[in-house]
């Protein structure tokens, strides 16, 4: 791999975003809309809530993968 570019699959500025979101925003927003669909009755806030850890969840395996390749690449060309 010497003198090849490491290649990411996510370029840095959107896996920081995406870490920053999936990290802190997702599981507060998940959790205000839990308590919110505790309040309310009804399923369309469970399915919200229900939804939103599903895609924070998705997300932050993509990110870990991504950061996984990223560090794999960095030991194997230094």
């Amino acid at each position: 791999m010497k003198g090849e570019k490491l290649k990411m699959k996510l370029p840095d500025k959107v896996y920081d975003i995406l870490k920053w979101v999936m990290l802190l925003a997702t599981p507060v927003c998940t959790f205000i809309l839990g308590i919110l669909a505790a309040v309310q009755t009804g399923e369309i806030p469970a399915i919200i809530t229900a939804v939103l850890g599903g895609l924070g969840t998705l997300a932050g395996v993509v990110i870990k993968i991504s950061d996984a390749e990223y560090k794999k690449q960095l030991s194997e060309g230094g």
